[in-house]
């Protein structure tokens, strides 16, 4: 008898394809997160084994020539997959070479094609195997075999599970391996790090050079185990060793040598000399450098130290076990280098210090000043004051006399800002009468060429009447530079003699522009201001405008949907085609004003509306609208990938009015795809939130991505998706007003993310 009931074939090769991407996908989940071999080896042959019931499975990896075993499952050492060369033919080493899977599914035909493969392992073939290459970025790896003990026919689905678990078997071994040698990697560089670290505390306090030296040595005893490295200082005429490290006791000849001393000529000095740059030579020839005793190295490394561009000493390294200088080794030298250069340096400099400690004391002060006077400049931004705060921290750092701040008004140079008394009434009298433009250098010339004036010795007779200035001994005016342009001239006269040091020019050269930068804010707020008030009035007249066109634009729409009623009933019945057509089309144009219409009212209340400000549960919110969604398009299949949401602060009904936007705007425009798809999820922006909705939809050009959020403007037909392009304008508005901003993101045929951004509350 036949049964009754044969198996229906094509459901369960469905189902058994359905299992093996269940597999699939569980293992590539659990490969993702290994970074160890021996726990991807588990996880791959415990699933590919339970996925196709399998008697056992090996891992044989490629180590240096050879197919060593790395894992066994369900398998003893009978088998026939042992240790081999690479040059050994086998069925590993042939899926190897071809990179492609082979597959034994009866029992005989392993055997059959390599007849030796018993024999030489020792070892029973299984009924059935397959062989599956492990390569990674074109490199071979390795194989995964799979040992059957029933016959077992690879069926499509089941070879392509088994190909694909080979390459994420081999991502995962690839990435276990980067993750191994950034981890090695990073155990060296703190090791140099740290060795870095005590070396440079060493270096903060020590001004004994050759003490220095001798700790850098051990830094690098650190750093290239078994090498050498010396001191050299010049004298008389030779390069003399000071320091050195102690492996060099143990080479008297060599020692011997360096302490009597190594001629400038010498090859490996000469050049560094020559060039004031540190030298690396591969391939350390002792004849060639003329350098005895030396042929038991293979790299040598010298770095000249300079101080006032002499250079005084020489630091010598050589190794024996490497051949090349690598680019980092070469980093690790310069550095040490570069600090035993420093320390030199710092010698020379602390003699320099102690004759330039009253300057620096000046300089001192003036810092003191200047950080008190950034502070006051940023507490006003009134131009008056800033002015005079500027004068009177000057003339606090300079001897006795007077700071004016001076500008042109008509052809006349006027003082509109004056600290201190100018020692003489008359010449006070002359200041307020103004001086002419043109015909006082000491201000026309800061004026004309944008470049301070520092007059070590004052002439009196330079600008007015000598009487009136005779007093003055030393003047200094400096542009104040504002939005590009002079504003006017600071200038401060001294009563006494006194020479402008470095010092007290860079004090006021910072001083005056930072008076200029704090100025220039000064009326960019005072527009900033001005543009508030304007903007906030031409919105208010706006919405006013848009609230009452709206309004006044539904009497005539009324009209016309009326009236074209009434038109339809009064003509003779049945209406010709185009009779119909017109009246239609009047009648869809007055819905369609209609919906305008109604679009500006809505615009124009959430502008106008009051922002009650609450905690939002954006969680609710989101699920509130997919609820309206449901009930209002129980026909569409949207598969809803929504992520949690934060509680926001803000006016909950206006925050559901954004929400819907871009609910129904991914809604709308998925609504051509077999299975949408709509993502919700938020990102944490530290002082911010930021919410995302991203669609599998019809997506938009991001050429005119700015249109999005403009009222009336769309980026597709009308008659293709229908609306009034007015909700995303709205909610972008909304959003506004909670001092957040609107973002879309897309492209076309592939779906677009559209989000806002609302700033977190205050503690």
């Amino acid at each position: 008898m036949t049964d009754a009931h044969p198996p229906n074939l094509p459901a369960l090769a469905a189902v058994q394809a359905t299992r093996l991407l269940i597999h699939l996908q569980r293992v590539t989940q659990d490969l993702a997160a290994l970074r160890l071999p021996d726990a991807i080896f588990k996880i791959v042959l415990r699933d590919v084994l339970e996925a196709l019931g399998g008697l056992g499975g090996t891992v044989l990896l490629i180590q240096g020539e050879h197919l060593v075993v790395a894992a066994r499952r369900g398998q003893t050492d009978d088998s026939v997959w042992q240790d081999g060369s690479l040059g050994e033919p086998g069925p590993g080493i042939d899926a190897l070479g071809t990179n492609t899977p082979l597959f034994f599914e009866h029992a005989g035909t392993l055997v059959a094609a390599y007849p030796a493969l018993e024999a030489r392992t020792g070892g029973v073939a299984a009924v059935a195997s397959a062989v599956l290459p492990l390569t990674a970025d074109g490199r071979p790896l390795g194989v995964i075999v799979l040992d059957f003990k029933e016959p077992h026919d690879f069926t499509p689905d089941e070879r392509h599970f088994l190909q694909t678990l080979a390459v994420h078997c081999a991502l995962a071994l690839d990435r276990a391996r980067l993750a191994s040698n950034l981890e090695r990697q990073i155990q060296d560089r703190t090791a140099e790090l740290e060795a870095f670290v005590r070396f440079t505390e060493a270096a903060d306090g020590e001004t004994d050079v050759v003490a220095l030296a001798q700790q850098a040595m051990d830094v690098l005893t650190v750093l290239f185990p078994g090498c050498t490295s010396a001191y050299y200082g010049l004298e008389d005429g030779q390069w003399r060793v000071r320091a050195y490290t102690s492996d060099l006791e143990a080479q008297p000849d060599l020692l011997a040598s360096i302490k009597a001393g190594m001629p400038l000529d010498t090859p490996v000095f000469a050049r560094p000399m020559q060039t004031g740059q540190p030298v690396f030579v591969d391939g350390w020839d002792s004849k060639k450098e003329h350098f005895a005793h030396t042929e038991d190295y293979q790299s040598v490394a010298t770095f000249p130290l300079m101080v006032g561009g002499t250079i005084q000493a020489m630091f010598a390294l050589g190794i024996k076990d490497a051949p090349r200088w690598s680019a980092h080794h070469q980093a690790v030298f310069r550095s040490v280098g570069r600090s035993l250069r420093l320390a030199l340096e710092r010698t020379e400099t602390a003699r320099q210090l102690a004759a330039q400690n009253a300057e620096l004391l000046a300089r001192t002060r003036a810092l003191e000043g200047f950080a008190a006077l950034t502070h006051d400049l940023g507490l006003t931004t009134d131009a008056s004051v800033l002015i005079e705060r500027a004068m009177t921290l000057v003339l606090s750092l300079l001897p006795p006399g007077y700071a004016a701040f001076w500008q042109i008004s008509g052809k006349l140079w006027h003082a509109t800002s004056l600290i201190g008394d100018v020692g003489k009434p008359e010449l006070q009298t002359a200041m307020n009468a103004g001086f002419p433009v043109g015909q006082t250098p000491s201000l026309d010339l800061p004026h004309q060429t944008r470049e301070p004036l520092f007059q070590n010795h004052y002439d009196p007779t330079r600008d007015i009447a000598p009487e009136l200035v005779e007093h003055l001994a030393t003047v200094a005016t400096l542009p104040v530079v504002v939005g590009g342009e002079v504003t006017g001239i600071f200038a401060v006269p001294l009563f006494g003699p006194h020479s402008w040091n470095a010092a007290d020019q860079a004090v006021l050269k910072t001083t005056v522009h930072s008076l200029g930068l704090a100025l220039e804010r000064a009326e960019q707020a005072r527009q900033l201001v001005a543009q508030r008030d304007l903007l906030q009035a031409s919105n208010e007249e706006l919405e006013a405008f848009t609230y009452s066109v709206s309004h006044d634009l539904r009497t005539p729409v009324r009209h016309i949907t009326s009236f074209g009623d009434l038109l339809r009933r009064s003509l003779p019945e049945p209406l010709e085609a185009r009779a119909e057509r017109y009246l239609g089309i009047i009648s869809t144009a007055a819905d369609n004003l209609n919906t305008l219409i109604d679009g500006m009212l809505d615009v124009s209340r959430a502008s106008r509306q009051l922002l009650k400000a609450e905690q939002v549960e954006l969680d609710r919110v989101f699920s509130a609208v997919r609820h309206e969604v449901g009930v209002a398009l129980p026909q569409r299949q949207i598969d809803w990938q929504v992520g949690a949401l934060p509680t926001v602060t803000g006016d909950a009904g206006l925050l559901r009015r954004v929400v819907t936007a871009l609910v129904d705007n991914a809604v709308k425009y998925t609504r051509g795809q077999d299975r949408a798809v709509i993502e919700v999820w938020a990102e944490d922006r530290g002082q911010s939130w930021t919410v995302l909705v991203r669609d599998n939809g019809v997506g938009f050009n991001p050429q005119y991505g700015d249109k999005l959020f403009t009222m009336f403007q769309r980026l597709h037909r009308q008659e293709d998706f229908e609306g009034a392009a007015v909700s995303l304008a709205n909610a972008r508005r909304i959003v506004a007003r909670h001092g957040g901003m609107m973002t879309a993101e897309g492209q076309l045929g592939v779906g677009a993310t559209f989000g806002f951004t609302l700033p977190k509350a205050s503690a």
